[in-house]
């Protein structure tokens, strides 16, 4: 599927730069139309506040400012910038429902990693979690440490036979089409694929090979290393600037269960992750 609508989320923190300009490099290299969202929510907004007319209207202002900025980027690359701003809820829980519903009419979805050092309750600390489990679209999670010149050029997918692998890896396809390098890894297959039928790790890079993409595979053992820490060694081996991987959990009432390697790369990513579920 060619990415043609990609969505990105805004807010008002210092990292919000890094993936907005990612957003603008991938719409450019697609030739993708580009929406950002600017929402956050007010947890100090009050049904009858008397102030509450001028939060709103600063929420408002605040959202043009930072749409100039980005709006001279965009035209700059040539890539058509339809900037959203969300109302100002007083809740987390609303500001993920408005973020939910615009990511419905997207290809793909672009937010950043939770950093509780630059965080002010305005965006809930889980949101790229429950983007991932509840939105029904990839989500690329740009990490809040580091720089990334480029996204897909290089990239590693983690591999399991399940749906929510086969999902990621299709995703990404359109990501790694202009690629030096992808590695499609596999960790304990023997152990996890009990079904006949399992597409082995060989087979999932041959399908990317069928896209003209230019692919190599390989199985590891834990022996001892859990499997988020192989994967993030991995991607340090390879130097790898993309992460594709599927998501394991559910969510009950807005309660997340997520699997032990989804949630340790939700924690401790180093490099931008595509996640599928």
């Amino acid at each position: 599927m060619a990415l043609k609508d990609i969505l990105v989320h805004i807010d008002d923190t210092p990292q919000c730069d890094k993936r907005v300009k990612i957003a603008i490099q991938l719409a450019k290299q697609n030739k993708a139309g580009l929406t950002a969202l600017f929402a956050r929510a007010d947890p100090g907004l009050k049904g009858f506040e008397p102030n509450m007319a001028k939060r709103h209207q600063a929420h408002e202002a605040l959202s043009e400012q930072i749409h100039g900025k980005y709006a001279k980027l965009a035209e700059k690359a040539g890539v058509e910038l339809v900037w959203i701003t969300a109302k100002l809820p007083s809740n987390l829980e609303q500001l993920m429902n408005q973020v939910i519903q615009q990511t419905q009419q997207a290809d793909m979805i672009i937010v950043g990693q939770y950093d509780e050092k630059s965080a002010s309750g305005s965006i809930p600390e889980e949101m790229p979690e429950h983007l991932v489990l509840e939105s029904g679209r990839p989500v690329l999670i740009i990490p809040y440490a580091g720089d990334f010149k480029t996204v897909g050029k290089k990239a590693v997918v983690a591999w399991t036979p399940g749906r929510e692998s086969v999902r990621a890896l299709n995703d990404a396809i359109p990501l790694m089409t202009e690629e030096k390098k992808v590695k499609v890894i596999a960790i304990n297959q023997k152990k996890k694929d009990k079904r006949p039928s399992g597409v082995t790790v060989d087979q999932a890079a041959a399908h990317l090979a069928r896209h003209g993409i230019k692919v190599e595979s390989d199985q590891f053992s834990t022996r001892g290393v859990d499997e988020g820490n192989l994967i993030l060694n991995c991607l340090s081996d390879e130097r790898a600037d993309l992460l594709v991987m599927g998501a394991y959990g559910h969510h009950r009432l807005r309660q997340l269960i997520l699997g032990g390697v989804t949630q340790k790369i939700f924690e401790h990513m180093t490099t931008p992750v595509l996640m599928s579920h």
